[in-house]
């Protein structure tokens, strides 16, 4: 089914329909003539294109049916009508058009069809009460399109299904799988000319996502509070354990797939629950990621399946659980039992500090020195801060391992239990140190340096028998 057919068809049902850049009135003429659609209005700002709708319109006999309107979007449209449709425009510029009209798409039936940035209208139309009802995809002219109809709502979406589409997730339509298998294919050719380790975990968020798709993964993405920030759950049974709360790396800016699915799949394989946390999907500043992250620790506080909470952090991911943890007053008291950190950042003193990290934290906050102070977390460890295994490398060529040596001085003023290891060798973000956190990097791939996930198992073991736990 063609794209205009395919829209023209989800009208079906609506007594009178809008089409906003009508173009050349296709979507209408099908949409009256084939779906029993009783008016239209079309819309279009230009007049070459309303000429030649008007021609149309008379040609297929239904110009008692149908209202011309020149209009930039729904300016001029001043009949009432229940289902709107949008196609054809880029996602930015369709926002504008429904931005500027509110008031008049409210409990509105929306079609819409974007040609790029379909995220950026799900996510302002699910922001302004609508929820999507179906999504379609389809390839026209070897062009690959989406479709979706939103409908009033106040259901909130997790940043991965407006990402991607809700219901094309669910569907798992054959045209919209081999689209994704095709991007996926693209990507692992480019993936190999990337040297930046930053921009190549950028694209692994990427492929991750793309695998997800592909492979259908199912786990729910449950939405926090407000927000398209995220939780996944990877639950062994109903049984008491100890749960791993994971805060992956990526600088304030991204979820770092080398420190999720692998880093929650180890600790379940050796009798750990697990929860992923996507704290950083509406890039808020502070405090936001810090409130995400313990909002989710919250809410498993008093849960019957867990016994310990231990968090666990790389990276930039480090610095927020270990923020949460420190400042806990200001984040409704999280329970963190236990810490485990992987080349953390940690401080704000500009000669060993992750720069990029604190910039896309802070924002116009990176030169306020009182909050720099603050959040530069060595000076903050107190007496009563969580008990922390911690490693890094010495080599590591974006977070200095001289933040881990000052949190370990600071831990040891503080009287407080620390273990330590630091390899001497390995780049930054090796999370595992093997293939199953590569992502096909090698240089990833270190035997001597993996060693530490089974020694944070050992010590685990031992501080939960210490406790009785």
């Amino acid at each position: 089914m063609k794209r205009i057919d395919l829209i023209a068809s989800l009208a079906k049902n609506s007594n009178i329909i809008c089409d906003i850049g009508c173009d050349h009135a296709y979507t209408v003429i099908k949409a009256i003539k084939d779906y029993g659609v009783s008016y239209a209005i079309a819309s279009d700002i230009n007049d070459g294109p309303l000429e030649i709708a008007k021609k149309n319109i008379i040609s297929h006999k239904i110009e008692d049916k149908v209202k011309i309107v020149k209009s930039d979007g729904f300016k001029n449209v001043n009949d009432e009508f229940d289902t709107a449709i949008i196609s054809g425009m880029g996602g930015n510029l369709i926002i504008d058009i429904l931005n500027s009209s509110l008031d008049k798409i409210k409990n509105k039936k929306l079609i819409i069809s974007a040609n790029s940035d379909f995220y950026l209208v799900r996510k302002y139309l699910n922001n302004n009460g609508f929820i999507i009802s179906d999504e379609y995809s389809l390839v026209d002219d070897n062009k690959y399109y989406e479709v979706a109809i939103f409908i009033p709502g106040n259901s909130k979406y997790a940043s991965f299904e407006l990402k991607y589409g809700p219901i094309l997730l669910k569907k798992k339509e054959e045209t919209f799988i081999n689209e994704y298998k095709k991007r996926l294919k693209k990507l692992e050719e480019f993936l190999p000319t990337i040297k930046d380790t930053i921009q190549k975990d950028e694209k692994l968020v990427l492929r991750n996502d793309y695998f997800k798709i592909i492979l259908g993964d199912s786990t729910p993405m449950i939405p926090i509070l407000d927000t398209d920030n995220y939780y996944r759950e990877y639950f062994i049974d109903d049984n008491k354990r100890p749960l791993i709360i994971i805060s992956a790396g990526g600088g304030y800016k991204y979820t770092s797939p080398r420190e999720s699915e692998p880093v929650a799949k180890f600790y379940n394989d050796n009798g750990f629950h697990s929860v992923i946390v996507n704290y950083r999907e509406d890039l808020n500043i502070y405090p936001a990621p810090g409130q995400a992250l313990a909002y989710v620790i919250n809410l498993y506080k008093n849960d019957n399946r867990v016994s310990k909470i231990i968090g666990i952090g790389f990276s930039a991911g480090g610095h927020n659980i270990l923020e949460v943890a420190l400042h806990k007053e200001n984040y409704d008291n999280p329970r963190i039992d236990y810490l485990i950190l992987g080349y953390p950042v940690i401080t704000a003193d500009d000669r060993y500090w992750h720069k990029g990290s604190f910039v896309n934290l802070l924002k116009d906050g990176i030169n306020d020195s009182d909050l720099l102070n603050k959040l530069s977390l060595e000076k903050e460890v107190k007496s009563d801060s969580p008990e922390l295994f911690l490693w890094s490398t010495f080599t590591d060529e974006s977070v200095h391992v001289m933040n881990s040596l000052l949190l370990v001085e600071a831990y040891k003023n503080a009287n407080v239990n620390c273990e330590y290891h630091m390899y001497p060798m390995g780049g930054h973000g090796l999370s595992l140190a093997n293939s199953e956190s590569s992502g096909g990097d090698k240089n990833k791939e270190i035997e001597y340096v993996s060693r530490w996930k089974e020694d944070s198992i050992k010590w685990l073991r031992y501080k939960l028998i210490e406790n009785n736990s």
